[in-house]
């Protein structure tokens, strides 16, 4: 069983980074589209355009250049047979482009656009995905009005709450769909979730033409995880393939709001108990991140590995951004280093949204887009107005086993007098991970670990200022066997990161490859003190 890092219970806001306009320093955030009426969740095709839905009234709408400025949009499509709600979780919820679709040419191959919402009647709701083809000789048209189902209808139940309904395309071109427990009062004692042959409470997995991929963990059946109450957006990690999901928790108890790492057949805490968020129970998946219960959260996004617009240190690789339905804002949760799988951090990149965020995207201009209920916007970096901090990691060090280290970037420094520096400890190198108190701080400890031959880890800090200015610094901690220093020269005992109270069951050599590759990069960063 891996250490887990302490886990914040709250979101953490500091107010000095953020500017007038609700936004962290150095960024800014402008509308692309405005008014937008009740949106829900977008997606960009390969071709540049945005298409995104509204919740409450079917509609498909087109933004055919959202990059350049703002732009009015145009109708694709209405859903006739659209459940729509009223005062309820009813309605149009999530938007997925086909992985093939066409860049280019006049083909319809592969233009399909699926969408994922609720049908039925008020007091006999169900959930479906169909999906539309659009004409590739009259773009922003459909082939047909009438959508072809993909995914056939998941009963609710009558308290119409709960639906989930965002979808997503994995690598393998596989279709995920999240699916809420429905909000009845056996949802609420977690039996609807920890039902595998029953799909709400769940993430579920299809081929893009609705059959059900062999891999699944059940034959024939579609449920991918399970566990849950009512989870939200969903991205991929472009560095490690990990899909990240939220999943709202129960406000009534002491259960916390949820960003989760969704591995095949995890079982996400949902159940009898009514708790949600870090449980530490054996077969339990805990979170990667655990959020105040007045969170809400609604959908995550990673910057894509081929964007340059946001900084390259503690904006890029290894975040997840996540939206707030009730705080109206957004998160950058900063992840630990190799597997990527458990938070160390929440900061705001925005907040003060008019109305709730709905889902983010990033463009195809490397910029992030936020859905709102009433407006589309779109945030980009326009760089640091002062100068950067210079981080400080402090010096190589070498300890042994089970002592506490301190690590110290408290040399760090910013040439404006009087700025305010904020501290984000990582790992990113060595055999196991280790539990960092106290990372948002100049100065965190730890307990340097057990180990069976003399090991090196490695930790990066990344320093902030409230201008948008961001750098970064090393250093190694060398730990000495003591306990057995015969084994020195003995194989490596090494267990990979897994999840809350059970292993992952996937073989650890992808980690002992990429910790050869990061090890190797960060001895050269080190040899010449090189600062980001």
């Amino acid at each position: 069983m891996m250490m887990r890092f302490a886990l914040l219970a709250a979101v953490v806001l500091f107010g000095t980074f953020l500017t007038a306009q609700s936004v962290a320093g150095g960024f800014a955030i402008s509308a692309v589209v405005n008014p937008v009426a009740n949106g829900r969740a977008m997606a960009f095709t390969p071709d540049g355009r945005l298409f995104y839905v509204e919740n409450s009234s079917g509609n498909i709408m087109i933004v055919n250049n959202p990059t350049s400025g703002s732009s009015t949009p145009v109708l694709f499509a209405t859903l006739s047979d659209l459940n729509v709600p009223s005062s309820n979780d009813l309605g149009l919820h999530g938007i997925a482009i086909h992985p093939n679709f066409p860049s280019s040419g006049t083909s319809s191959v592969d233009r399909y656009i699926y969408v994922c919402y609720s049908t039925g009647t008020a007091g006999n709701p169900s959930l479906e995905v169909k999906r539309f083809q659009e004409d590739g000789t009259t773009p922003g048209t459909p082939v047909s009005s009438i959508p072809t189902p993909i995914v056939a209808a998941i009963s609710m139940g009558a308290a119409s709450n709960n639906f989930g309904g965002r979808i997503t395309f994995g690598p393998g071109g596989e279709l995920f769909v999240t699916v809420g427990d429905g909000g009845s009062s056996v949802a609420l004692a977690g039996g609807f979730a920890q039902d595998v042959n029953d799909r709400r409470g769940k993430v579920l997995r299809y081929n893009d033409d609705g059959t059900i991929p062999l891999s699944n963990p059940f034959t024939g059946n579609a449920m991918y995880a399970y566990g849950m109450r009512n989870p939200r957006g969903m991205a991929f990690n472009p560095s490690t393939g990990d899909l990240f999901s939220t999943d709202q928790g129960n406000p009534a108890s002491s259960g916390t709001d949820e960003l989760n790492v969704i591995l095949p057949n995890g079982n996400y805490g949902w159940d009898a108990s009514g708790n949600s968020g870090t449980q530490g129970v054996t077969g339990y998946n805990d979170p990667a991140w655990d959020m105040n219960a007045t969170f809400n959260p609604s959908c995550v996004a990673f910057h894509p590995t081929t964007g340059t617009n946001f900084p390259a240190v503690g904006y890029r690789g290894g975040v997840v951004y996540v939206g707030s339905e009730a705080s109206a804002g957004i998160e950058r949760v900063v992840l630990t280093g190799g597997a990527e799988r458990n938070g160390i951090a929440s900061w705001t990149l925005a907040n003060a949204f008019s109305s709730p965020v709905r889902d983010l995207q990033f463009g195809p201009d490397g910029n992030l887009y936020v859905m709102t209920d009433s407006v589309l916007y779109r945030i980009t970096y326009t760089g640091n107005t002062t100068n950067d901090p210079v981080a400080n990691a402090g010096t190589d060090q070498t300890v042994d086993e089970n002592t506490t280290v301190n690590l110290d970037a408290s040399s760090s420094s910013d040439p404006d007098v009087g700025t305010t520096l904020r501290f984000t400890w990582k790992q990113v190198g060595g055999g196991v991970l280790v539990a960092l108190n106290n990372p948002t701080t100049a100065t965190p400890t730890f307990t340097a670990p057990l180990v069976t031959f003399n090991q090196s880890f490695t930790f990066e800090v990344i320093v902030e200022d409230p201008s948008g200015g961001v750098s970064n610094d090393f250093v190694i901690v060398n730990v000495n066997n003591v306990s057995n220093p015969g084994d020195d020269d003995g194989p490596v005992s090494f267990e990979p990161p897994g999840e809350g109270g059970c292993s992952t069951g996937e073989s650890s050599g992808w980690w002992w490859m990429m910790l050869a590759v990061l090890m190797g990069s960060v001895v050269a960063m080190r040899a010449t003190r090189r600062v980001w």
